[in-house]
């Protein structure tokens, strides 16, 4: 039988990992956003469905970029939130089992 077990610390590095991940992401959408243009369309352009094309998708780009961001920064968060959660249960639980034992008198040592 397998127990589950979990490390606050482990949670812990888990959650500064996504808190890079999401200042990756973060300069990725920084980049995205200085270095792919806005095309603006021409009146009787000849390229004006590539430009169209191009507006589209890069709208889609840097909407998928700022939900990863969120979503990182979210999971970040939620992580340092459970890790807290398990420490606080942790103790709790450890506390109230130490509770349930009875006191024990200590022995009285002979000095002879």
């Amino acid at each position: 039988m397998t127990s589950f077990q979990v490390e606050p610390s482990d949670l812990d590095s888990y959650a500064s990992q996504l808190a890079r991940a999401a200042s990756d992401a973060r300069e990725c959408s920084s980049y995205f956003n200085r270095q792919v243009p806005d095309l603006e369309p021409v009146t009787g352009g000849i390229i004006n469905p590539l430009v169209y094309e191009h507006r589209r998708v890069r709208a889609q780009l840097a909407s998928m970029l700022d939900r990863l961001v969120t979503l990182l920064d979210a999971s970040d968060a939620g992580v340092r939130e459970a890790a807290a959660q398990y420490r606080t249960s942790d103790r709790t639980t450890a506390g109230r089992l130490d509770d349930s034992y009875p006191v024990v008198q200590r022995p009285i040592l002979r000095t002879s």
